[in-house]
C-alpha cells in the first residue's frame, strides 16, 4: 500500500453534557408519551433512569462552567461546593427553598440517595386508629426516594434545570455555541512516498 505525507490538523472540543442532555430529552419526551398513552408499564424505572440522567447532565454542566471560569476547577468537589462557586462567580445568589434551584436540591439529593444507597430498615408495632387510605400512605416498602420519582417532578426538575443552565450562561458571558461540543480538522497533502 503506498503511503502519503500529509499535514493533519484538528481541533476538538468534546463536552459530555451535551451527550447526557440529549438523552435526558429522550426520557422526559418518552415518558410523557407512554403514561399520555396509558402504557405504563417500567414507567416508575425510566422515570428514575430520567432524573438520574438529569441529575448528571446537572453536574456536568457545572463542570463545564467550571472548566470555563475557574482556573483550578475541582471536578471531584461536592456538587454543593460547585454550585456556590459557580454562582458566586456568576453573581447570582440562589434560593435553594424556591424554584428553580429547589429542584436542583431535590434532584441531587434523588441522585445521592441511589448513588450512595444504603440499607434502610424500619419497625412499627402499635395499635393505631384509622383508615384504609391512610393505611396506605403508610405503605413501608416506599422508599424515601420515590416520593420524587414521578413524571411531574421530572418535568419541573427539567425545566428548572433548564431555566438554571440559561440564566448561568448568560451571567457567565458564554454562548450557547461555546457549550456546544464541535471540532474541525484539515488534511493538507504534502506528497507520495515511495518506498
Amino acid at each position: 500500500m503506498k503511503k502519503i505525507k500529509v499535514r493533519f490538523k484538528a481541533k476538538s472540543h468534546i463536552y459530555i453534557h451535551n451527550d447526557i442532555s440529549n438523552a435526558t430529552y429522550y426520557f422526559q419526551k418518552r415518558i410523557n408519551e407512554r403514561i399520555k398513552n396509558d402504557d405504563r408499564e417500567g414507567v416508575g424505572i425510566e422515570i428514575m433512569a430520567g432524573l438520574i440522567l438529569l441529575a448528571f447532565e446537572v453536574e456536568a454542566r457545572f463542570n463545564f462552567l467550571g472548566f470555563k471560569l475557574v482556573s483550578d476547577w475541582k471536578e471531584r468537589q461536592p456538587h454543593k461546593h460547585k454550585i456556590k462557586q459557580i454562582c458566586d462567580i456568576v453573581g447570582i445568589k440562589p434560593n435553594h427553598d424556591e424554584r428553580p434551584y429547589k429542584s436542583l436540591t431535590i434532584l441531587q439529593e434523588f441522585r445521592d440517595s441511589l448513588a450512595h444507597g444504603k440499607p434502610e430498615e424500619k419497625e412499627i408495632d402499635e395499635e393505631i386508629i384509622t383508615t384504609h387510605e391512610e393505611l396506605d400512605k403508610m405503605w413501608l416498602l416506599t422508599p424515601k426516594w420515590q416520593a420524587n420519582n414521578t413524571q411531574e417532578f421530572l418535568n419541573l426538575a427539567y425545566e428548572d434545570m433548564e431555566l438554571i443552565w440559561k440564566e448561568l450562561l448568560e451571567k457567565s458571558g458564554l454562548r450557547l455555541w461555546d457549550a456546544m461540543t464541535r471540532g474541525d480538522h484539515q488534511i493538507s497533502f504534502i506528497g507520495e512516498i515511495n518506498e
